[in-house]
């Protein structure tokens, strides 16, 4: 069982969510750009709004993250949910969060303790633009963090599920 204590009330919950990025337990929304996740059987996931819950202050953060365990391998994975013109500081903020952070690390921590398996983290971009390869490489290299994804969030495309990338 993953512990999200002291920050279980941050969670995105099945239904009577308060926050507004949770669209459902596993799915996140926030003006137009969509991500899920979906366990299979055997594997447990949380959501955890990190802006405007887990984190207060003006300090620089992403939207969320998820906490996944199952098939002998935990994953701590970020998610910023961007706008087209704003990537490049989608990078900063997910960088911030995985190197500044102490909430960060106590969730990963708990996510740790909680089952047997190798801990991955993982950094997601979802967005409705796209920057080139290049591009998004130079961004890494400028952040020290590795992005798994970057997602095309569009109403008319099938919102993309992290399981993809575990």
């Amino acid at each position: 069982m993953i512990d999200t204590s002291p920050y279980q009330h941050c969670e995105c919950m099945r239904m009577g969510n308060q926050f507004a990025v949770c669209k459902s337990e596993l799915s996140l929304e926030e003006k137009g750009k969509k991500v899920t996740l979906t366990p299979r059987r055997g594997e447990e996931a949380k959501a955890i709004v990190l802006d405007g819950c887990v984190f207060t202050d003006n300090n620089m953060k992403c939207d969320a993250l998820y906490l996944f365990s199952g098939s002998g391998k935990k994953v701590a994975a970020l998610v910023e949910l961007k706008g087209a013109g704003d990537i490049r500081h989608a990078f900063e903020q997910l960088a911030y969060t995985r190197k500044r952070r102490p909430e960060y690390q106590l969730l990963k921590a708990a996510l740790e303790q909680s089952a047997p398996g190798r801990l991955l983290e993982k950094a997601f971009i979802v967005t409705n633009g796209m920057l080139p390869k290049p591009e998004i490489e130079k961004l890494e290299n400028a952040h020290g963090i590795r992005v798994s994804a970057v997602l095309q969030s569009e109403p008319s495309n099938k919102i993309p599920d992290l399981r993809d990338w575990f």
